[in-house]
Order: C-alpha cells, then structure tokens, then sequence
C-alpha cells in the first residue's frame, strides 16, 4: 500500500520529525523525547499548498485504508488490500481522488491558520459502506477445463469390450473456457486507521467561482457564485489537534516499549500491557503459552469469547460439529467459545489462514505477570478485528451453502476479550507453531505485513 509521510515538530525542543502516516510513536532523535499520539476522532492533515492564493480554502477528503474480506455464494471466501481516497463534499471537481499527490508532497497536521477548511458532508460510515461494496462487487473467475474423448470407443457404447489404452492414439482432447460468478453474501473491513486529507484549492472570484489546483495552478471546476458561498458558509470552526500521552507505565512509571506502528504497549518493570483508548492508557488483560523453546518468538493473538446464537455457536463442543473436524486435543465439549484473531498485520489469505487454524486449536494460555522478552508488537485493536468473526466462521464452517446466507445476519456476541501469546520457533525463513498443531508462518509475511 502507499506510504505517506507526515512532517511535524517535536513538542519538547521544536526539532523536525517525520513520521509514517500509520506511525504512533514519536520519536525525537534529538531530545530523545518519545510520545503516543492521540486524537479525538480521526487525524487530520493538509497536503501543503505551493502556489498562494489570497484565500485558500481546504477540501476534506476521506482516507480508507486496510484489509477487506468478502464471503461469496457459491461458497468461497477472499481478502485483499483496499486504499482509497474519495471526497467528503458533493463538488463538481475534476478530482475524484488525491492519486499521488500525498506521495510526492508530505503531509502536515491541519491548523486553522493555513486558510479555510471546509466541514465534510459525506460521512465516514457512509464511505466506509462504498468502500466496502468496491472491495464486495461480484467476481468472475476464468477457469480451463480440459476434457478428453475416446473417438473409437464413443461410437460402441460405454459397455465395449476393449481395453481403452489399447486405442490410446484414437484420444481427443479438447480445452473449454468457463466463466464462474460468485455474489457476495458479507463483507467486512480491517481498516488501518480513519484519516481526513484536506486539499487545497484556490478560488478565483467572478459570477462563476474558478477552482484551482493549489498544487499545480490548474482549473480543475467551476461553481457558481451562490453556490460557492453555501460550500464555503459550511465552514469548520474547530480542528482539534493531535494529543500525545508519555511513554511511561501508569502503574509504576517504567519506560513503556513499543514499535513505531503499535496499538498497545508493554512494560519490563512491572509486566503489564496496555492499549489506549479515547486518550487514556487502559489495562489489557492477558495469557502466555509456555513453550520448551529456549528462545520463542511470541505472536500475540486477540482470544474473544464468543456467540453466535445464529449459526447455533455457543461452546466449543458447537465449533467441532459446525467444522466438522476436531481440534488438537480433546478440547471440552462444554468450554466456552473462543474466536483467535492475529493481532498483527499480514496478507489477507494468509491471515484468513491463521484465523482458521488458532480457532480450531482454542490454544489455553496461563495467567503471567511477566511479558515474554521477544514479543511481536500489538497493531491491530480487537475493536477492528471483531468485526471478521463472521468472515471467519465463514472459513472454517463444513456445509457453507447451508449458512452462508445467514451470515449477515451472524451478529456475534462478545462476553469477553484477552490477548494470548502463542510461542513460534525461529527458523530461518519460517516461525513455527511450537505448540501440539503443525504451522508455520514466513519470516517476510510478518516483515511486509506491517506495511500492509
């Protein structure tokens, strides 16, 4: 996907930063000074302007980006990456999407000072919705089918007494292409993050408003006068600025560790793991598979506790028959069910995979008050994952034509949600499972995903 970079200042010494656009860590090199980022609802950036205007006006653009997974009848299940920018205004602009202006210009954080900012008319759920159906559209696949006849042993009827290699040079065959349609039935979105891009634009005044590109000077629409003043009357009066949150435990004030790009942070000194919600640090309640591995590599893996009254998913014992295979194990019938979600990025196949397999295992993992050393970072909140239960369900279920349809109708029910680390065995290309199931995931996928 791209990669955007977002130029600011440290809060600390006034240093120059440049930070990823998914980054939530800052770091100052210089003062050392290291924060979390925060927002009250999503970031908000302006590409910078280079040709001046007397009076420049920004246009909100909506950024989607992530992971969209799609159930299709018949029975078939798909993910793939979604990056999109659509305009939050109903303009009559010769620009449906920002293309690579974010790439070739970096991004800074939106202030009010820059101009003026136009309040967006076009929700975020309602784009997410569009995004969604783009990422859903129906899939034609182009199969090649290969069928072989016997121009002999055709013409005698199927009872012929004769041995069909025999007349092997009498063999032919024939290649035909199909075309297979599949519908979708559930689509769900893993999206990495809700950020607003406003662009600006520089009006030239007349009975019909010329708008040009603030970036190259080019006309890129007219609106007329009157119009233009209702547009521009809708103007944004707050633009609340990113927050920050220091990097020191609420518990015991040690050092936090994190990555650049993680949720949730850890705490060496007194072992406790914590993600951020609506600007604050809140405890994450979590488990630990011991491994005889002198030295693992600790994926963490959301672990929900879930219902799906639906689909007749109430205990683990429900999971086994919807699946019709068993688990490693003999797992209680009774236990209840739990839904094992990668709380790390990787390609959308291959994390559809996982979920499919650590679903099936229900790994139990023992209370600790100790982080493993060599943990994998927390990116993904269980927020976002949860939405993909259904999509899940939808991969590990037997008889799909028999549940697919309900799956819109899936609603799952979480009693509760934990993080589970699961130990892997470092190998050279791969990590391996190192617990009582065989699987393996490639070194690359976790390296690449977090660029996903």
């Amino acid at each position: 996907m791209q990669t955007w970079q977002v130029e600011t200042q440290c809060p600390q010494c006034g240093a120059p930063i440049t930070l990823r656009e998914a980054q939530h860590i800052l770091n100052c090199q210089y003062c050392k000074t290291r924060l979390y980022l925060t927002s009250r609802g999503p970031f908000r950036y302006t590409i910078p302007q280079r040709r001046q205007g007397e009076d420049t006006v920004f246009i909100p653009f909506w950024r989607v980006r992530g992971l969209g997974f799609t159930a299709y009848l018949p029975p078939k299940t798909q993910g793939k990456p979604l990056d999109k920018t659509f305009m939050a205004l109903d303009l009559p602009l010769r620009l449906y999407s920002l293309g690579l202006r974010p790439q070739v210009s970096k991004l800074v954080f939106a202030n009010l000072h820059q101009g003026t900012f136009l309040r967006p008319r076009i929700g975020f759920k309602h784009l997410l919705a569009r995004a969604e159906k783009q990422a859903a559209a129906p899939v034609m696949e182009k199969t090649r089918v290969k069928r072989e006849t016997n121009l002999f042993l055709s013409g005698l009827g199927e009872n012929a007494p004769f041995n069909n290699s025999d007349f092997s040079s009498w063999n032919l065959s024939e290649t035909q292409t199909v075309f297979k349609k599949y519908e979708p039935v559930f689509s769900a979105f893993l999206d990495d993050g809700v950020n607003l891009i406003y662009f600006p634009v520089i009006p030239e005044g007349g009975k019909v408003v010329r708008l040009k590109d603030g970036l190259t000077g080019k006309l890129i629409g007219r609106v007329p006068e009157a119009d233009w003043k209702k547009i521009t009357a809708r103007r944004a009066t707050v633009i609340p600025p990113a927050g920050t949150l220091p990097l020191l435990c609420p518990n015991c004030g040690w050092d936090l560790k994190c990555e650049d790009e993680s949720w949730a942070a850890l705490c060496p000194g007194c072992g406790r793991l914590w993600g951020v919600s609506q600007g604050k640090y809140v405890p994450i309640p979590f488990e630990i598979v011991p491994s005889r591995d002198p030295d693992p590599l600790y994926l963490p893996f959301w672990k929900l506790e879930t219902v799906i009254p639906k689909l007749g998913l109430h205990t683990a014992g429900d999971l086994m028959k919807f699946s019709n295979q068993p688990g490693p194990g003999t797992p209680n019938p009774h236990a209840p069910l739990f839904t094992c979600l990668p709380a790390f990025k990787v390609q959308p196949h291959l994390f559809l995979q996982i979920c499919r397999v650590f679903t099936l295992a229900q790994p139990k993992g023992q209370p600790s008050g100790k982080i493993p050393g060599d943990a994998y970072p927390v990116i993904l909140p269980p927020q976002k994952v949860r939405k993909l239960i259904p999509v899940v369900m939808a991969e590990i279920g037997a008889i799909k034509t028999g549940f697919f349809p309900k799956l819109p109708q899936a609603n799952p029910t979480i009693k509760a949600v934990s993080l589970i680390f699961l130990p892997f065995k470092k190998g050279g290309y791969e990590v391996s499972f190192s617990g009582n199931l065989t699987f393996a995931i490639p070194r690359n996928a976790l390296k690449w995903g977090k660029r996903l």
